[in-house]
């Protein structure tokens, strides 16, 4: 027999609750834990059949105590907690959005006062499109939070809600940039705000009481590492996305193709010994047309970020104008209690573009800018952000990758693992226009071929490659070799080692193997060769 608990809890979430409290009550006071695995279970085959808030359905289209779903980055772990009644005077359930508006101060058993805890969430920053609605989400429209100072990337549309977790024991895992799927009850509440004035008013704000969360993994959508394709063998799957990404943003140039997608999906593997992804600088990329530039404040991306934005799951970018660099944060900022949002809180696994070709206007970079570039460097040289806060500054963990993409010989302002000056493809048709192209008119493989070069770069960004036995002798022996005939130093095998590792996991072999360690020290000589050519110093 069908259960009619998903429709009915659809239909009065808070009489489903009520029902489910009434069976409970007396049996612990681990009831928010109970709740939490109880809702999970009714809606572990049918989570779809949730309503989901996002930017194309806002809070405001629902009304109140709707159930929802929200796929949202913990923005702001809120300094208060708050107390509710786990239990109103008439006995029923209290919490999650239920209250007893006659019970005064005097009037209720102080066993009953149990804490929530209150965070700020928001869409999650970058999420390409075809992730969001693979995992049951509506395609972004236009909508505007109360609160817009806490999304990372500022103007663009999005959703901000309070969130109320009632089961505290998850409350740890809920950190700064963490994204999971938030199933709750959606109301409008007062925003709870620490050392506010009793005299002033909260403003009222969309507020989900959770009933349950699950973590989002980093590839949105599970991925197998090795995977096997069925069309095609892997190693073709893998040769048509550098061919695709090189022919639709970069010109034709699959050495260049190459690396950003080495870079892309590098992720943290170890913080001891550190062994982090390794950052990239796209040189010698040509300034966007003239008169796309005018028609604009700010100049338009590379058609690269639309690209891999087909292809991976979380993309960002952001415009190194002066303007942006002097006068907008890039680091989280704590003011009277509220966590300001930066450029740079981002959730793991984001794929970060900065982009350089904004540089034109006149002035300097100030002392706010300074700060700004300084935190942006810090974070790519050792995924460590800092928090700012009145009287300190806290760092914490981090797992972006980024590619700076420069119109000179490096970039103005970092420095990157790797240099890769775009040299185009010899006979291939690449008016600037061709590099800055809109989204709509990029040529997207068949859907098929789209979705396994998502499964082979999502694997990629999952799985781990070792160094076997025979490779590491042959590996010393190469260095030894090398290190005699030229000036090849240890950073230098550091590096290659990053990146055999890289390349073998993009490969989709679990092993760094004597033959990708050869096709890793083909590429890097290329590269240098490349830098030199175009007058880069080592």
């Amino acid at each position: 027999m069908v259960s009619s608990l998903p429709s009915d809890a659809l239909r009065d979430p808070h009489r489903v609750l009520q029902d489910f409290f009434e069976e409970y009550k007396d049996e612990g006071t681990d009831f928010p834990e109970r709740v939490a695995s109880y809702f999970a279970n009714i809606y572990k085959d049918a989570l779809n059949e949730i309503p989901v808030v996002d930017t194309h359905r806002p809070p405001e289209t629902f009304k109140d105590a709707s159930l929802v779903t929200f796929r949202g980055m913990i923005q702001d772990t809120l300094p208060p907690t708050e107390m509710y009644l786990s239990r109103l005077s008439s006995g029923a359930c209290g919490g999650w959005g239920i209250t007893d508006e006659t019970t005064s101060a005097t009037e209720f058993d102080y066993a009953n006062l149990k804490e929530c805890n209150v965070m700020w969430g928001v869409s999650v920053p970058g999420r390409s499109s075809w992730s969001s609605l693979e995992a049951g989400e509506a395609s972004a429209g236009s909508s505007h939070s109360s609160r817009p100072h806490k999304y990372p990337l500022h103007a663009e549309p999005h959703v901000g809600l309070q969130l109320k977790i009632y089961d505290t024991s998850k409350a740890d895992d809920l950190k700064s940039t963490v994204v999971h799927d938030f199933v709750g009850i959606l109301m409008r509440e007062s925003l709870q705000v620490a050392d506010m004035d009793p005299s002033a008013e909260p403003p009222v704000v969309p507020t989900l009481h959770v009933l349950y969360s699950t973590p989002v993994s980093a590839t949105v959508i599970p991925r197998t590492f090795p995977y096997s394709p069925a069309s095609s063998s892997l190693e073709d799957t893998r040769t048509e996305l550098i061919a695709w990404l090189a022919d639709e943003s970069l010109g034709g140039d699959r050495f260049a193709a190459e690396y950003v997608l080495l870079c892309a999906i590098a992720r943290v593997q170890s913080r001891h010994p550190p062994i982090l992804p390794p950052s990239m600088t796209l040189s010698r990329f040509p300034a966007p047309p003239s008169s796309a530039s005018a028609s604009s404040s700010t100049p338009p991306l590379p058609t690269l970020h639309p690209a891999l934005a087909l292809i991976f799951p979380t993309v960002t970018s952001i415009p190194l104008t002066l303007p942006t660099i002097n006068t907008t944060p890039f680091v989280p900022t704590s003011k009277d209690e509220d966590l300001l949002a930066g450029w740079l809180q981002l959730p793991r696994r984001t794929l970060c573009l900065l982009t350089e070709s904004g540089l034109t206007a006149e002035g300097g970079v100030t002392e706010r800018g300074l700060r700004n570039l300084h935190a942006t460097q810090n974070m790519m040289k050792n995924q460590m952000l800092d928090y700012e806060f009145p009287f300190s500054s806290f760092g914490f963990e981090t797992d972006v990758s980024f590619v700076v993409v420069a119109e000179g010989r490096k970039s103005t302002f970092f420095e990157t693992s790797v240099n890769v000056p775009l040299v185009p493809r010899d006979g291939a048709q690449v008016g600037v226009e061709a590099l800055y192209k809109p989204a709509s008119a990029i040529k997207q493989p068949a859907p098929e071929k789209l979705e396994a070069f998502r499964a082979l770069v999502g694997g990629s960004m999952v799985g781990n490659a070792k160094v076997g036995e025979e490779a590491a002798e042959y590996i010393e022996n190469d260095f030894v070799k090398e290190r005699q005939a030229s000036t090849m130093t240890a950073d230098d095998l550091i590096l290659r080692m990053q990146l055999a590792r890289l390349l073998a996991l993009s490969y989709h072999e679990p092993e760094v193997t004597i033959d990708i360690w050869k096709k890793t020290r083909a590429l890097e000589l290329e590269r240098k060769a490349r830098e030199a050519a175009a007058g880069v110093k080592a």
